[in-house]
């Protein structure tokens, strides 16, 4: 493409006026090619752009371009930062728009520092533009976004709901063994040997993950319920009602779908432990049945069950259990550490030590292979594949012979 001799004459003028290094790099980037020589600057005109160039007028020293585009010109200096992470030494002023950004400033400026924190600006404007789109988005494409919510909402509920099911039946399993254990030892039946020590210490190991593995479950729980109510957000906008539920649908899902899965969480768990620890289940359900019904009376009601049901499972599971420590009573089914109707669920501690938190983890993990391989279907796969294996070599050996 040529270029008008206009647009040479304001190059050229360009040339004079900035450093000569600033105009070879437009040039470059612009693709333009400049016809004519700069006439030599003046000794006061070069003393001009030095402390033009002292006082912040740096370079192009930094182009970057990025997958997606940026919905309006978009203009920050690095030193501004993220919110309350900034860091002020940084001077690096960039402009962006299309695809592409474009940053100038002094060397110094420029170095891999700063680009980190111009990438990280950058990409949050981005993702920023992507967020403030998405409302558009899901009233343009709306059928489209209730199904993915939900369906990705359904897929994340069942995964939590079943990881509490599987660590929490492991945990009521190795309870009530241990309880078995304790009575007949009670009843002199059978003896406490080193091989009952070494299988508490296992099962111990087995159960120390627990916390930490049911937490993750109710988190993947609450997570599903969340998605699942989000298009209800959408429905209620599109209807049109009801007007109380604008600007805050978001929170009204939010705080139900957070007790809704609170209490389904604790259902399941009085559920799974009502075999064996009764009392304990029954405060479990109860807790659970209540905040099921708070959640028809809105979110004040929801507040107050979440304090409510807070204070009650503290005074049973670990006010309560304080205050009678030294009790004992011998004919108690929980080895008479406490009255009857004060019950324990098994081992929910978090530990601080990261080393054995590590090695509870791989303790688990080895221990959920073992349950998939040797469970019936597992196992019942794994002598189909056997026989499978030992049929094909017959074959290839009658085939040699």
């Amino acid at each position: 493409m040529r270029v008008s001799s206009s647009f040479a004459l304001a190059l050229t003028l360009l040339l004079v006026l900035s450093p000569a290094t600033v105009a070879s790099r437009v040039l470059l980037q612009e693709g333009e090619e400049a016809t004519g020589e700069a006439a030599p600057a003046a000794e006061g005109e070069a003393t001009a752009t030095e402390s033009e160039e002292s006082q912040g007028a740096g370079d192009v020293c930094l182009t970057a371009d990025f997958p997606l585009e940026f919905r309006s010109p978009v203009q920050f200096n690095v030193k501004d930062g993220f919110g309350p992470f900034k860091d002020g030494s940084l001077d690096l002023q960039c402009d962006c728009a299309g695809y592409t950004c474009k940053c100038s400033g002094t060397e110094e400026n420029c170095d891999a520092y700063s680009v980190l924190w111009f990438y990280g600006l950058a990409y949050s404007h981005q993702f920023g533009s992507f967020f403030y789109d998405m409302p558009e988005y899901e009233r343009k494409y709306h059928l489209e976004s209730m199904i993915f919510w939900t369906v990705l909402g359904t897929i994340l509920f069942w995964l939590g709901l079943l990881t509490i099911i599987y660590m929490e039946l492991k945990a009521v399993s190795i309870t009530r063994e241990r309880d078995e254990r304790r009575r007949l030892v009670q009843l002199r039946a059978m003896e406490r040997s080193s091989k009952i020590v070494d299988l508490e210490k296992k099962e111990m190991l087995v159960m120390s993950p627990r916390a930490y593995i049911t937490i993750a479950g109710a988190i993947l729980l609450f997570v599903g319920l969340f998605f699942q109510l989000i298009p209800f957000c959408h429905l209620l906008r599109e209807l049109g009602i009801p007007v109380a539920f604008h600007g805050f649908c978001i929170l009204f899902v939010f705080v139900n779908a957070l007790v809704l899965s609170a209490s389904i969480v604790l259902l399941v768990l009085g559920v799974l432990w009502s075999c064996t620890r009764g009392f304990a289940a029954l405060v479990l359900i109860v807790v659970a049945i209540a905040g099921d019904l708070m959640i028809f009376g809105g979110i004040a009601y929801c507040l107050v069950w979440m304090i409510v049901a807070g204070a009650v499972l503290y005074l049973y599971f670990s006010f309560l259990p304080e205050l009678y420590k030294d009790y004992r009573d011998l004919s108690d089914p929980n080895n008479g550490r406490y009255p009857v109707w004060l019950q324990d669920a098994g081992n929910f501690e978090l530990e601080t030590d990261l080393e054995k938190i590590t090695s509870s983890f791989h303790a688990a993990g080895k221990d959920f292979v073992d349950d998939i391989s040797n469970n019936p279907v597992g196992s019942g796969l794994k002598d189909a594949g056997a026989k499978a294996q030992e049929a094909v070599n017959k074959m290839s050996g009658q085939e040699k012979a």
